[in-house]
């Protein structure tokens, strides 16, 4: 019942934020105030203060109820740091358009404080993460040009050499820590900083004799260095050798040793690729072999360290990021996506971090995302002028090297392949464990959790599965800021009972993703988007409603004119279908403003592709039940051309009965039309020969109703 309960706070936690997104100014101090009392019923005390303070602020006469709650809290809220009041002043009035006023700031004490409080293991979260946001918005102006990036990079140099070169461990550690918050934060100031002349040689020189938290500081350094190029280049050169021989020695300490085979595996896994490197890639090749070390030892090691539970949380980090990177390669894919075990033990750490609010929990979810997303990613398809390309760079490939086969496509990447390792992840928890990643407001990580989402939707088999643990309620939020999400949500939408699917007005809050949809660039998206509202509309007057209101008509008939079969036909279904809807029955009945509606539904109706064909005379047959529409149906130019040949030998059932119901509105309209239905088309022996030869009771019922009336208005029929 704990569990329900606060899954229920959350749930109302979510409510708020959504109405405070839409209230008006003069009710969003109850809702703060509401979110307050709520976050302390969770014990989120530093969020229901700071709530409870902005409702203050924003409504005076809310003091007794605000006092009353910050006296409740009191007891929970530790003195507040003085830096926090510091940095929020240095990050509101750092101004990276002012480049005097950066030089000033970057010169001054405070941004040694900045710096040090990065650096320092055990700066309160709330100052690391201010010092974090500073140096961000330090590091990456809007505006590059005569940004003092050199003078920057000079001032933290000479902090880190300061360090240093006061040769106690403590020092060193800050210097290293510190370096590594700056390659978070900016990845081209930290190569700057450690590839100056001689810093990785001198570092390595002494890495022997530090102390072994110096010396994981130091892996440390370089496992987030090691992605970027030209740090690569100076940690194969001089870092290499200690590197592997962390890795490979059993008596290292179990974090450096995980740190040194996590740096190995992103040198291993950035180097692969065809460079200019080849000679330092050798050399590590070399050095690894005579270590006895493999790229299998190396991803074995770091998977026992998931498998084993360990509670050292760096450990573990450093083991979940070296095999995010190592779960690129074709065979790790195959090899942790077919150990349910391992699957099983990373969806567990994924859900241990439910009651951590730190945001150093934030680089461990990203790589159980990151090897969530791997495992289960498909092959990119291409195009028919991808793959001609394709086909000519191996034929380029072939001249160059004659004798050399062509490389085949890894079956491990294959759709089967796939398919296999995305349910023995969801039967492990993979799709529990994106719900924490997907409730996380750091935007990597909720895309993350999005395309794994897509990933695992992909297989029609598992949907069913998906939708009973719960995957809408974790999608539906991911939609409003990301398109990956919401093709995640509309493929579950084309396949399932959206009555038994989407309960309540979920329904409703589906709308506006897939209209979002439709509008994308993308084909394969327009197509799901315009399938998922079928589906939606089919079964929901107040979906059709919505679809109206949010100008989606506007949408579906762009896309009637694609040049994709498959856009075009999914579009005219969705014109179909909403005629339904009352205002749109009106508007396309008008003839000020609807003939050339009409008359490409007319030319549809005509068209090669059986099935939209059926949705475009399924959309008239429903219209000409307006006699305005049935004045603009005989408008259109070879109309009785058109109307005759619905009710050839050679089509579908489906369309012939939309057809005879159009004509049967058409008569009812104007007597007129029966002389040439009759001596132009022949349309009297059509009706007669569907009576005679269809199968269906339904539509040979419809054709003698026809026929009646043609008899009533003086054709005689033969037999």
């Amino acid at each position: 019942m704990a569990s329900e309960t606060t899954e229920n706070l959350e749930n109302k936690i979510i409510e708020l934020t959504k109405q405070l997104e839409i209230a008006e100014e003069a009710a969003k101090a109850s809702l703060l105030l509401e979110r307050a009392n709520v976050y302390e019923k969770l014990k989120l005390t530093e969020k229901a203060s700071q709530d409870a303070r902005v409702a203050l602020q924003r409504n005076a006469s809310l003091e007794p109820q605000v006092k009353e709650l910050l006296l409740r809290l009191q007891p929970s809220i530790k003195p507040q740091d003085p830096r926090v009041v510091s940095f929020q002043e240095h990050l509101s009035k750092l101004d990276t358009t002012d480049i005097s006023h950066v030089r000033s700031f970057v010169s001054s004490k405070d941004f040694v404080l900045v710096l040090t409080a990065c650096g320092t293991e055990d700066t309160p979260p709330r100052v690391k993460s201010l010092a974090f946001m500073i140096l961000t918005k330090l590091f990456n102006p809007s505006a590059t040009e005569k940004y003092p990036f050199t003078y920057i990079i000079e001032q933290c140099a000479a902090c880190f050499s300061a360090c240093m070169d006061q040769g106690k461990n403590e020092a060193k550690l800050l210097a290293y820590n510190t370096l590594i918050a700056i390659f978070q934060t900016s990845m081209t100031v930290g190569s700057a900083i450690l590839c100056q002349e001689g810093t990785v040689e001198e570092m390595m020189d002494v890495v022997e004799f530090e102390t072994v938290p110096v010396q994981l500081a130091i892996a440390q350094v370089l496992t987030i260095a090691s992605s970027d190029k030209s740090c690569r280049k100076e940690i194969l050169k001089h870092a290499a050798q200690w590197l592997v021989k962390m890795a490979g020695q059993s008596k290292t300490d179990p974090q450096l040793k995980a740190a040194a085979g996590t740096a190995l595996t992103k040198l291993k896994a950035q180097n692969d690729a065809p460079s200019d490197d080849a000679q330092p890639t050798e050399s590590l090749e070399e050095t690894m072999k005579r270590m006895h070390i493999t790229n299998e030892s190396l991803v074995d090691s770091l998977q026992e360290i998931i498998k084993s539970k360990a509670s050292d949380a760096n450990l573990v980090l450093n083991a979940v990021e070296g095999l995010a990177y190592a779960c690129l390669k074709p065979e790790i894919k195959d090899k942790l996506g077919k150990d349910a075990d391992f699957l099983k033990c990373l969806s567990t750490l994924a859900l241990s971090t439910t009651n951590n609010n730190d945001a150093n929990s934030n680089p461990l979810l990203f790589g159980i995302g990151t090897i969530f997303a791997n495992l289960t990613m498909y092959r990119p398809v291409l195009d028919d002028q991808q793959k001609q390309m394709k086909k000519l760079r191996d034929l380029a490939n072939a001249k160059q090297t004659p004798g050399k086969p062509v490389e085949q496509d890894d079956v491990r990447e294959d759709d089967k392949a796939v398919e296999d390792r995305i349910k023995l992840c969801i039967q492990n928890g993979a799709a529990l464990a994106l719900m924490i990643i997907a409730k996380n407001q750091s935007p990597n990580l909720r895309s993350v959790a999005s395309q794994t989402y897509l990933n695992l939707v992909t297989p029609q088999s598992v949907r069913g599965q998906l939708l009973q643990q719960g995957i809408v309620k974790a999608l539906l939020p991911l939609s409003r800021t990301d398109i990956v999400a919401s093709q995640a949500l509309a493929k579950l939408a084309i396949t399932a009972d959206p009555r038994i699917a989407f309960q309540g007005d979920t329904i409703l809050d589906l709308v506006r993703p897939f209209l979002e949809l439709c509008k994308d660039t993308t084909q394969l998206r327009q197509f799901e988007g315009l399938m998922s509202l079928t589906n939606l509309a089919s079964v929901d007057d107040r979906v059709r409603l919505l679809i109206e209101n949010a100008d989606g008509m506007t949408i579906f008939e762009n896309l009637q004119l694609s040049n994709n079969e498959l856009v075009q036909r999914a579009a005219t279904e969705m014109v179909c279908n909403m005629t339904f809807c009352e205002p749109v029955f009106d508007r396309y009945s008008d003839p000020k403003v609807s003939q050339n509606r009409i008359r490409l539904l007319m030319i549809l109706s005509d068209g090669e592709d059986p099935a939209t064909r059926k949705a475009a005379s399924g959309a008239l047959a429903i219209l000409a039940n307006s006699p305005n529409t049935c004045e603009m149906i005989l408008k259109v130019d070879k109309c009785y051309e058109r109307i005759a040949r619905w009710l050839d030998p050679e089509e579908t059932v489906d369309v012939q009965h939309r057809g005879i119901e159009v004509i049967r509105c058409l008569i009812q309209y104007s007597k007129d039309v029966v002389g040439t239905l009759v001596k132009e088309q022949n349309v009297d022996k059509k009706l007669v020969d569907l009576v005679k030869t269809c199968k269906v009771q339904v539509v040979r019922s419809a054709a003698m109703e026809v026929l009646k009336l043609f008899v009533e208005n003086g054709v005689q029929l033969k037999a």
